[in-house]
């Protein structure tokens, strides 16, 4: 799917209120198994629903009424609205680009009252707080290929890394994209795109 330059992207980010199980035990196996897990110092997801402008049906309150997307008793929510960078998501020729610093944008609603108003705190709290100043945060968002939209669904994950910006971007693509068997846990490049940013 193709994102216009001067489109209008719509975000929804939710997050466990209890124990992430896939990203507890996915921390643990990377740690364990893979080269610079030993570098990994937290590892959070959020799943993520977006959409473009306003298609037919669709808008940010449906997305919080459709339980496939938003499950008041097990998820915290935020839900962001802000410019899309141009870059066409979900398609395997841009795979491994830059995601912008900006994304996902301004707040639009969330269950979280007291970031109300600061997307870059609500941002953070979805994916685990604060992160500590001798760590650089990671964020990869992937998404199967193949979906039509108009909501075009996948996985925002944090890598929170002991390395600068720099190293942790290396570090991070090479334990989150699946490219041989001591490398990569959380993407599969055959059959997924993503997007990501060292913090």
């Amino acid at each position: 799917m193709n994102s216009p330059t001067t489109a209008t992207q719509t975000t929804l980010l939710t997050s466990h209120k209890g124990v992430d199980l896939h990203a507890a035990s996915a921390l643990l196996v990377m740690k364990e198994r893979l080269k610079g897990g030993d570098r990994l110092a937290r590892l959070f997801r959020c799943e993520l629903h977006t959409f473009w402008d306003t298609p037919d049906g669709w808008d940010a309150a449906r997305m919080l009424d459709t339980g496939r997307f938003y499950n008041p008793n097990k998820h915290h929510f935020g839900m962001f609205a802000g410019p899309a960078d141009g870059a066409a998501w979900n398609t395997d020729e841009t795979s491994g680009q830059r995601l912008t610093g900006a994304w996902p944008g301004p707040v639009q609603d969330t269950d979280l009252e007291a970031w109300q108003s600061d997307s870059a705190a609500l941002y953070n709290a979805l994916l685990g707080g604060v992160v500590p100043d001798d760590c650089t945060p990671f964020d990869v968002v992937s998404f199967p290929y193949g979906q039509a939209g108009p909501v075009v669904s996948g996985v925002l994950w944090r890598l929170v890394l002991w390395a600068e910006a720099g190293e942790a971007a290396e570090i991070g693509e090479k334990l989150a994209v699946a490219r041989h068997r001591k490398q990569g846990l959380l993407i599969n490049p055959h059959m997924e795109s993503w997007f990501a940013v060292a913090r």
